[in-house]
């Protein structure tokens, strides 16, 4: 439960951990299983990737503000057990969930913070699929914003969803590749401008926080990641499917190698241990 959260709690850890030892740099890394079952209903929703994030004193891409508000359910929407590879989804119920939990929670926020959708330049959202976060996007739009604020909103939306469009959920990274996404991908960014972000994990919590771009950010962004997107390798249904169900054939001492799987600049070659 609460897993795609897991990469804001660590978030959360670290900058608390820069704040009192500054001299510090933590690196979160956010990385998950999203695998569901043959046939079922999320399994068009599925990506893998993972990303990873460096919280310093002097950050070079955004410096995140101490405004966090979150919320927690006790819910069954989405889980994991111990016993099975892959998760149970109750998505209907889900998708509810994650629309009250955003706008109650944002709401929230609004009320301690004193901010509004006006002071935000851009809003990123966790991204099960691009859909649900567009449908999320336009339960929080503040109708009395003047037509070009909303435009350049929804321009911004866009482009945080470029990436997932193309690699699907990833669970505890998708926000953060929709910050990514966002970073690379939007024309109309600069240093100074606020972004707020939406983080939730099924079972459930939610969390809004923000953070402002800094002087130089520009010049830590790729260039080409939509080019490398494109030059991936699509295989058929019947492969796909005898990957799905591979699993590690891990000798007496736990080690398994993976020659087979040595096609990019990085690759899982071996497991020892």
């Amino acid at each position: 439960k609460e897993a795609c959260y897991s990469a804001t709690a660590a978030l959360n850890y670290a900058k608390l951990h820069v704040e009192k030892h500054p001299q510090s740099k933590v690196l979160v890394i956010a990385s998950d299983i999203a695998k569901y079952g043959i046939n079922t209903p999320g399994e068009p929703t599925q990506g893998s990737g993972s990303i990873a994030m460096l919280i310093s004193q002097n950050p070079r891409l955004l410096e995140l503000h101490d405004d966090n508000v979150a919320q927690t359910r006790d819910i069954m929407d989405f889980w994991r057990p111990n016993y099975s590879t892959t998760p149970f989804v109750d998505g209907m119920y889900s998708t509810k969930q994650y629309l009250d939990m955003l706008k109650t929670t944002w709401a929230e926020y609004q009320k301690r913070s004193g901010k509004t959708l006006a002071d935000f330049s851009a809003f990123c959202f966790h991204l099960p699929f691009p859909k649900l976060a567009l449908k999320g996007f336009n339960k929080i739009m503040d109708k009395s914003l003047p037509d070009a604020k909303k435009e350049a909103l929804k321009a911004n939306f866009d482009a945080s969803i470029t990436y997932s469009r193309q690699i699907g959920n990833i669970y505890t990274g998708s926000l953060f590749l929709g910050l990514l996404s966002l970073l690379e991908n939007s024309e109309h960014l600069q240093a100074g401008e606020n972004i707020a972000l939406f983080s939730y994990g099924s079972g459930a919590v939610a969390e809004i926080f923000s953070a402002t771009l800094v002087d130089g950010f520009k010049s830590q962004l790729k260039t080409n990641r939509k080019e490398e997107l494109e030059s991936r390798q699509s295989i058929s249904v019947a492969d796909y499917e005898t990957i799905f169900f591979e699993e590690d054939a891990l000798d007496e001492d736990g080690n398994a190698s993976f020659a087979d799987y040595v096609t990019n600049d990085f690759s899982l070659v071996a497991i020892k241990g």
